[in-house]
């Protein structure tokens, strides 16, 4: 299952490089990367092609994060036609 990480980053040069740094430094490959920035707060939402080492990254850094599956529990490989169907409640 795909999972994007969401951080939040300090407005300060290599805030990007140091999570950057503590993925590569596991192996881990960014798959999926949006950042997001507004005044002096800045988000980074990303995948990886390994969860677990990333949450042991973020963990080493002792840096925050959130956890959200994008497909609603839903992955595209496994849908059907009924999953695209709008419900009477839509």
């Amino acid at each position: 299952m795909t999972v994007w990480f969401t951080v939040q980053l300090n407005d300060q040069p290599g805030s990007l490089a140091r999570v950057a740094g503590a993925l590569a430094e596991r192996g881990v490959n960014i798959t999926g990367i949006v950042g997001v920035a507004e005044d002096t707060d800045g988000a980074l939402m990303l995948t990886t092609s390994d969860p677990v080492a990333t949450r042991e990254a973020f963990a080493g850094l002792a840096l925050p994060y959130e956890e959200h599956d994008p497909t609603g529990g839903l992955e595209p490989d496994r849908m059907s036609v009924a999953d695209l169907r709008p419900t009477r409640d839509s």
